[in-house]
């Protein structure tokens, strides 16, 4: 199955949504490629609904259904990363290939406080200033477009939905079992991604018998920060995906 066959499933970083994906869908969809950005339970149009990994697995098996004949190609950043990765595991024969980026967040002390710490900066600044001071931290690329995706989806979002699901990314081992996985995988970083080290990328890699890739210039929002690159990054990995029957 050739890469512009293979439909892609979106699954969009921690706070934010569907329409954090626009600057990086048209490089994505070139050649006419099937494409699916979904937000998980509680964000963007499903911001009603509670965060949990199940519920977040049900909708993304029920999202890449429209228009898929086959397997799809997997790609998760951030929190979409914990989900892509769960579901990958559960349901292998749906998924010709997995794409984590900015994975696996950090652990330590440091991570172990940051829930209590997010709490209280949503109970003190409220969310829309949290939002801001969040992607003034994180995001490296200069467009204000880009960057008021990510922070109007985050201020859309409820503070115990933002918990719950820094809760989740932060306890992903709890989730799944970071062991080789059926389908290819790649572990995406950007280069200057202050949340997640090269040598946790390198490593869940080789846990998942997968391959690590960096991408120059991105931080760990990479397909908001440099969203053709990304594009291209991905395009390479699907186009090298052997296609052979297995033995």
């Amino acid at each position: 199955m050739t890469t512009r066959a293979t439909p892609l499933l979106l699954l969009h970083t921690w706070g934010g949504d569907a329409t954090t994906w626009t600057p990086a869908l048209g490089h994505l969809g070139a050649g006419g490629r099937h494409l699916t950005a979904l937000d998980l339970p509680g964000h963007g149009a499903r911001a009603a609904e509670p965060f949990t990994v199940d519920g977040a697995v049900d909708a993304a098996l029920s999202a890449y259904g429209t228009g898929a004949a086959g397997p799809v190609d997997v790609v998760g950043a951030g929190l979409g990363a914990l989900v892509a990765l769960a579901l990958t595991e559960r349901h292998h024969d749906r998924v010709r290939s997995l794409t984590l980026v900015g994975f696996p967040p950090a652990d330590g002390a440091e991570a172990a406080r940051r829930p209590a710490d997010t709490r209280a900066a949503l109970e003190r600044d409220g969310t829309a200033v949290f939002a801001r001071n969040y992607v003034d931290s994180t995001l490296l690329s200069a467009d204000p477009d880009h960057r008021d995706l990510l922070r109007r989806a985050m201020a859309g979002t409820r503070p115990e939905v933002l918990l719950d699901s820094l809760r989740a990314t932060l306890g992903w081992r709890a989730h799944t079992s970071a062991t080789a996985l059926a389908p290819p995988c790649r572990v995406l970083r950007g280069a200057r991604d202050h949340r997640v080290t090269a040598g946790a990328a390198d490593a869940l890699a080789g846990q998942l018998g997968g391959t690590a890739a960096v991408l120059p210039g991105a931080g760990h929002v990479a397909y908001l920060d440099e969203p053709a690159a990304f594009a291209a990054a991905l395009t390479t990995f699907h186009d090298g995906i052997s296609t052979a029957p297995a033995d």
